[in-house]
């Protein structure tokens, strides 16, 4: 069975926007935005995939279930970088 996945660095942060107090702010807060680690990130997604119902297209893995399809003998795993397998330039 083949598997390809696509590794998104940029699922490894979130937006969180924090409110600060302010001083003369109608408000009487301002927002601040910080970019913040995810604890158990989604950075791989899942392209294609032959012969199996455990895993579907589109679908986010984590680093645990990476690992496990690696190790396991069952699936031929190729992993590139966001873009390298599908074509996502829509001029919409």
């Amino acid at each position: 069975m083949k598997i390809k996945l696509e590794y998104d660095g940029s699922r490894t942060k979130k937006r969180v926007v924090k409110k600060v107090k302010a001083k003369g702010s109608r408000r009487g807060y301002i927002e601040e935005a910080q970019m913040v680690p995810v604890k158990d990130p989604r950075c791989w997604e899942v392209v294609t995939i032959q012969d199996s119902l455990l895993y579907m297209p589109g679908q986010r893995l984590t680093k645990k279930q990476v690992d496990a399809i690696c190790r396991g003998g069952n699936f031929e795993v190729e992993i590139g970088r966001p873009g390298q397998f599908t074509n996502n330039t829509s001029r919409y």
